[in-house]
């Protein structure tokens, strides 16, 4: 994943400035929550994952702690974005909604869509 996203780069700049941790660094536990910050303020990353008819695009993604995946249904067809071990089930996404998730811990989640639990799976590896 060579580059800084831009936002994350000026987030740890500001929390330097602060004295807090740079953005992206462990600072404990945190409960799953909608606010679009972190524990020191700062705005969390999002990367998206087109769900289009019979495959999410990209297929595998890795991402770091703390950032927000959305999955944006893009098809035709009804698609779910669904945990292969129950961590999430984003519910039944009609075309043109969407589901979101910030992955705070580290490891390799693989998912599905439970309409079509055969052809559409995905990884989010997170470091």
């Amino acid at each position: 994943m060579g580059r800084i996203p831009t936002r994350l780069a000026v987030a740890s700049l500001v929390a330097l400035a602060l004295g807090l941790p740079p953005a992206g660094a462990a600072a404990g536990p945190r409960a799953e929550s909608s606010d679009p910050t972190n524990a020191v303020g700062t705005l969390i990353d999002t990367v998206r994952v087109r769900i289009v008819d019979n495959a999410f695009r990209p297929r595998t993604i890795t991402v770091v702690q703390g950032t927000r995946v959305r999955w944006v249904n893009r098809g035709d067809n009804p698609h779910t974005s669904t945990s292969n071990k129950d961590v999430w089930d984003s519910g039944l996404l009609d075309p043109g909604e969407a589901y979101s998730r910030v992955f705070r811990r580290e490891g390799t989640f693989k998912y599905h869509c439970s309409v079509h639990p055969a052809v559409m799976k995905g990884t989010v590896t997170v470091t």
